[in-house]
């Protein structure tokens, strides 16, 4: 997956997005073309005698659209860190839903948990009195490692200055 990371004066944020192979732009396009040619070939079955081909281009359209929503909505997520003054704020939007977390930068700590839903790989948690926010749904393992030892370094930074 993809990560960035900006830092503004007095603030830096990472963000993790899925990789986008296709942009919008070039999906509708190709959505587009599937659409007519399909369309095309039924109707040529059609004037040709052959009805029963209309409705099973129909089915077939139908299921391109569905997974083509499926992908916009996992193209949609996002997580992000947010690291600025003493407040570290953790936001996630996912198909299945969004939430935010906001923490205490000096008393946020971060440790690897295993999740249910996201297999052997554990996952990145920020606690902090009580309260829990995991992220890295949308990185690789080793991107989840080098985002934890950045993030505790700025942690452990702020905490001497």
């Amino acid at each position: 997956m993809a990560i960035t990371m900006t830092e503004t004066e007095g603030a830096r944020e990472w963000i993790a997005r899925p990789n986008r192979s296709l942009t919008p732009t070039v999906r509708r396009g190709m959505t587009c073309l599937v659409v007519v040619s399909s369309l095309l070939v039924s109707g040529g079955f059609l004037l040709a005698g052959a009805w029963l081909v209309l409705p099973f281009a129909g089915l077939e359209l139908a299921l391109l659209f569905f997974a083509l929503i499926v992908v916009e909505r996992r193209n949609a997520s996002v997580e992000s860190i947010r690291l600025e003054g003493d407040r570290l704020t953790v936001s996630t939007r996912l198909p299945h839903g969004s939430s935010q977390h906001s923490f205490h930068a000096g008393w946020a700590r971060i440790s690897f948990e295993t999740q249910s839903d996201t297999g052997p790989d554990p996952l990145l948690c920020i606690r902090s009195h009580g309260h829990s926010a995991s992220v890295g749904r949308l990185l690789t393992p080793a991107e989840r490692r080098q985002l934890a030892s950045e993030l505790q370094s700025k942690l452990n930074s702020r905490l001497r200055t």
